[in-house]
């Protein structure tokens, strides 16, 4: 299946009420299984990747009841967190590497035999450090078939505490498992990590839902931390902010087309890391507007190159470096190695189909160097089962006719109805 882009001619305008957060979505599930009451998660996202997490907690006796209208899931916390180990309990979580990793550690905290499986692109996606954290925590973890890769049984008696030291170089979210279950602890947990942490502002938000969900977490220095333990994560109603990550291309049609877009909810205090593509959209020559509760994006007649380290936020690399394409100079982005245990490995990804529209691109171990004005012809974008790709290859072709997205049904990882939302707000279509 192929899905051909029709380019436009003018400004795009429009408001955009986005899709939850996917990375708050995992998250407030988790929270929410280990919780003392129900949880309403108001405006989570139901997507492939969320709906990975919440059939693992179902396994696990949780109860999850998705009211899509109303725009909230209701979640009725684990009855017992001693499952026994008579039986092996089974996950298949596809390419949800934030399923694969946040669920490694909060099955730590579950008394029970639990493996974990995916597809085989995820067999090739690291877990070795949060295994190994588990590990120092009293866990009981073996690879089944390649060593530091799922699948990976756990036997677990529940979390001991004590002091732990997380390599979360290539992952923020080895670092986040360890987080989200740590209140479970028999006894505190001091929690230490190697610098630089891959994507921290992961971590940020992570810290931030588990205080405001009642979790004591005290930072002893740069890299430590102290989890009181056990604590209980305190029920109720969490609200999900909209997806920067899917706000993106969003705001990148205005930066391409010189329109304006308005994308809500985003808080203006925001709880992810991605919302820092709008200072380097500002850097690009657009302007943005900030509400408490929206933000505006209103592009330039002409796009500037930048020089930007993207480590802090990976997931807008594709969409950076598909403006880049159309911006005046180069555009620079360093120190995103870890985008190469993505769900594809999006540096090569995007350095290969940049190319095949003609652009010129530099690619090395951890950068891209991406030629402005030299996209120059339509092709046939590969996706590589990496929905990224083909959300951020989308934005080409409004500018270039004869871009076609092979594999277009790969958004629904993320953002299922993408494509009946960009359209709606390009076109105009229904």
């Amino acid at each position: 299946m192929v899905k051909e882009i029709k380019p436009v001619d003018g400004k795009v305008y429009g408001s955009i009420k986005l899709p939850g957060s996917k990375s708050m979505t995992h998250r407030a599930m988790l929270m929410g299984a280990l919780s003392d009451r129900p949880v309403t998660i108001v405006n989570p996202l139901q997507s492939e990747d969320t709906l990975y997490t919440a059939k693992a907690l179902e396994k696990l006796g949780c109860e999850l009841k998705w009211e899509i209208e109303e725009g909230r899931l209701e979640l009725s916390p684990l009855r017992h967190k001693s499952l026994g180990k008579d039986r092996t309990i089974d996950f298949f979580v596809g390419n949800s590497g934030t399923t694969m990793r946040l669920l490694i550690g909060f099955l730590g905290a579950i008394e029970g035999r639990f493996v974990l499986d995916g597809s085989g692109r995820m067999r090739e996606r690291p877990v070795g450090p949060v295994v190994e954290s588990l590990s120092q925590l009293g866990v009981d973890c073996k690879f089944l078939k390649h060593e530091g890769y799922p699948p990976v049984e756990i036997t677990s008696c529940g979390l001991e505490g004590g002091t732990v030291i997380v390599d979360a170089r290539k992952s923020s979210q080895f670092l986040s498992a360890v987080l989200i279950a740590s209140p479970q602890a028999k006894r505190d947990v001091v929690i230490r990590w190697l610098d630089p942490v891959a994507s921290y502002p992961y971590v940020s938000m992570t810290i931030r839902m588990m205080e405001e969900r009642g979790i004591r977490v005290e930072r002893s220095s740069s890299c430590e931390l102290l989890v009181k333990a056990p604590q209980v994560y305190k029920g109720g109603t969490w609200i999900v902010e909209g997806d920067c990550s899917s706000a993106s291309y969003f705001w990148a049609t205005a930066a391409l087309t010189g329109g304006l877009v308005r994308t809500e909810p985003v808080f203006r205090k925001s709880y992810q890391g991605d919302s820092g593509l709008l200072e380097i959209l500002s850097s690009m020559g657009c302007t943005v507007r900030r509400g408490d509760t929206w933000v505006e994006v209103r592009g330039p007649d002409r796009l500037h190159s930048v020089e930007v380290d993207m480590n802090d936020m990976p997931d807008m690399v594709p969409t950076l470096a598909v403006l880049g394409a159309f911006a005046t100079g180069k555009t620079v982005i360093k120190r995103v190695g870890h985008l190469r245990i993505k769900e594809s490995d999006r540096l090569r990804a995007v350095a290969s189909e940049l190319s095949r529209l003609g652009t010129v691109v530099e690619e090395g171990e951890d950068f891209l160097i991406i030629h402005g004005e030299t996209a120059s012809r339509g092709a046939e974008i590969e996706t590589y089962d990496d929905h990224r790709i083909a959300m951020a290859f989308s934005l080409a072709g409004l500018k270039i006719p004869g871009v076609r997205i092979k594999n277009p049904d790969v958004v629904r990882k993320s953002f299922p109805n993408y494509w009946q939302v960009w359209e709606q707000f390009v076109y105009g279509l229904s």
